[in-house]
């Protein structure tokens, strides 16, 4: 699939010139996969309003990239639930918790009840695993590091350990599988005739 950018200040009609791209490939192939990704859902609300008053949606996916992923994944059978927010943050939580009664983190353990805390680790589980930092690999790492490198290390193990035994994704994890399924399986996406940006 061929790669074009559009690159334009805000409200210069780059929406419009993808909109009419979508009725240009639907009028040569009423049926075809068209994927579309946004921000967040304000813009898939208006994306999808202005694309309705152009004529028509039917059989165009607008979402953000999770929704894309959580699509490859369902294609090929392996996609697991992403877990919530909310669900994370007790998730967290109870590994804090677990790892203080168990004296395993004695430099964070002062930190344990600070509602902020949990706020911060899971940005720095997400910001690992963004940079695709295997727990063990991260482990291995801060066994020479700093107190507080080694208190993350055990807090970061812990917490994937507590996700997979549960069978539950987070975000970042859905992202991994779905770019390994495109790796291993380009086929995975075949179907989609046009990605917009």
């Amino acid at each position: 699939m061929p790669t074009e950018l559009l690159i334009a200040p805000p409200a210069s009609g780059k929406t419009q010139a993808c909109i009419e791209r979508i009725q240009a490939l639907r009028k040569e192939s009423p049926l075809v996969n068209v994927w579309v990704i946004v921000p967040d859902r304000l813009q898939t609300a208006a994306f999808r309003r202005r694309l309705a008053a152009s004529g028509g949606a039917m059989g165009v996916q607008i979402g953000r990239f999770p929704d894309l992923y959580k699509h490859i994944l369902e294609r090929e059978g392996t996609f697991q639930p992403a877990a919530s927010d909310p669900l994370l943050h007790r998730l967290i939580q109870q590994t804090v918790d677990q790892a203080v009664e168990d004296g395993a983190i004695p430099y964070y353990q002062p930190l344990q009840l600070f509602p902020g805390f949990i706020a911060v680790l899971r940005d720095a589980f997400a910001e690992l695993k963004r940079a695709r930092v295997d727990p063990r690999q991260f482990a291995d790492h801060a066994h020479r590091g700093t107190p507080a490198q080694q208190d993350l290390a055990v807090l970061n193990s812990r917490y994937q350990t507590r996700l997979n035994e549960l069978g539950w994704r987070d975000a970042e994890e859905v992202t991994w599988q779905a770019l390994a399924a495109m790796e291993d399986h380009p086929q995975a996406v075949s179907t989609i005739r046009l990605l917009i940006v």
